[in-house]
């Protein structure tokens, strides 16, 4: 139970860490001005997250003309932002030219949009603004804000912008606990570039609870075992020091000192800890990942150093389960069992 538990306790959690990535990034990056952020901010802000970052994505938001109506436009880096942003659902396809976008579900519904339509968008800056005939690749759902929008690479909305971009915020997908991306926005914040990060607290704090309650019980369960199997092994032990005490007296009697009798003791203590902790191992592994595929969903990754970590607390476990009974050897006189006493 113990080997089980141990990899629940380390895997399960990381694991589920990475299974709350789907739901978006878990650090923000904005402009602290009116301005937007450039190409040289993105390059600091990404050294300053270093390897943390799982994923990131830049956005740029603005305007575009449909029809003389205006229409929300996103434009990012579609491979990236679907690496962050991966609870996106198109039906269709991401776009991969130039002249294709994803069109939001609502914006789909409102303007009768489909999948291989063409759309004429214009740029609402001068009377005569780019004008381009962009393909729908896809009708893109998310539930959120996205479902507005219409989406396009950061390319093709360049040729609108006059080749100007201006992100308006950038997404990490950070592998850190909630304590790491606060390091990692102070980090970013001390760069003094004209830009603030931020934690999203409600992703961040969900996985960190998650991972801390889940952590905390197995270690509560753990404990309990340990006290409850030392336990066992001591009244293991009493029984089989009562039952060959008649063995045990007749070795005193042929001139055995009590340390060698109760170092042949603590002996056996320790190959059955061995034993005990190779069959515990296999066991544990096998519980670990049943527990993992039927209540968390995930599929255990095993980390092969629970295999001595189990077999060193199985030796001690028997060790110290075996303490009392051993000592009851050195009360043992042989005039007493051999009598019949």
């Amino acid at each position: 139970m113990l080997s089980g538990l141990s990899l629940i306790a380390f895997t399960v959690p990381a694991q589920m860490s990475e299974e709350l990535r789907a739901y978006g990034a878990n650090l923000v990056v904005l402009p602290d001005g009116s301005q937007g952020l450039t190409d040289e901010q993105l390059s600091i802000a990404d050294d300053a997250v270093g390897a943390a970052a799982l994923n990131r994505a830049p956005y740029q938001y603005t305007n575009l003309l449909y029809n003389q109506q205006a229409l929300p436009v996103m434009g990012t880096l579609l491979d990236d932002a679907l690496a962050v942003r991966s609870y996106w659902e198109i039906d269709g396809a991401l776009p991969t030219g130039a002249d294709q976008i994803l069109v939001g579900e609502n914006v789909a519904e409102l303007y009768r949009f489909d999948v291989g339509e063409t759309v004429g968008l214009t740029a609402p800056t001068t009377a005569e603004g780019a004008a381009r005939q962009l393909t729908v690749t896809g009708i893109l759902r998310t539930g959120g804000a996205e479902d507005d929008l219409v989406v396009m690479s950061l390319d093709t909305l360049k040729e609108f912008t006059g080749g100007v971009t201006e992100y308006n915020i950038i997404e990490y997908s950070a592998n850190a606990d909630g304590t790491t991306l606060t390091a990692l926005a102070d980090a970013v914040n001390a760069r003094d570039a004209g830009m603030e990060a931020e934690v999203v607290r409600r992703i961040s704090q969900t996985e960190s609870g998650i991972a801390q309650t889940l952590q905390t019980l197995i270690w509560i369960v753990s404990v309990v075992i340990c006290l409850l199997t030392m336990i066992s092994i001591s009244a293991t032990l009493n029984a089989i020091v009562s039952e060959r005490a008649r063995e045990i007296g007749l070795k005193k009697a042929l001139g055995a000192l009590s340390r060698d009798v109760m170092g042949e003791f603590m002996g056996e203590s320790i190959l059955l800890g061995l034993i005990g902790g190779l069959a515990g191992v296999a066991a544990g592994i096998w519980i670990a990942n049943f527990i993992s595929v039927r209540a968390f969903a995930v599929q255990l990754d095993v980390n092969w150093w629970v295999v001595p970590i189990t077999l060193v607390f199985s030796v001690i476990l028997s060790l110290a389960g075996s303490l009392a009974p051993v000592r009851r050897i050195s009360r043992i006189r042989p005039v007493d069992v051999l009598g019949g006493e």
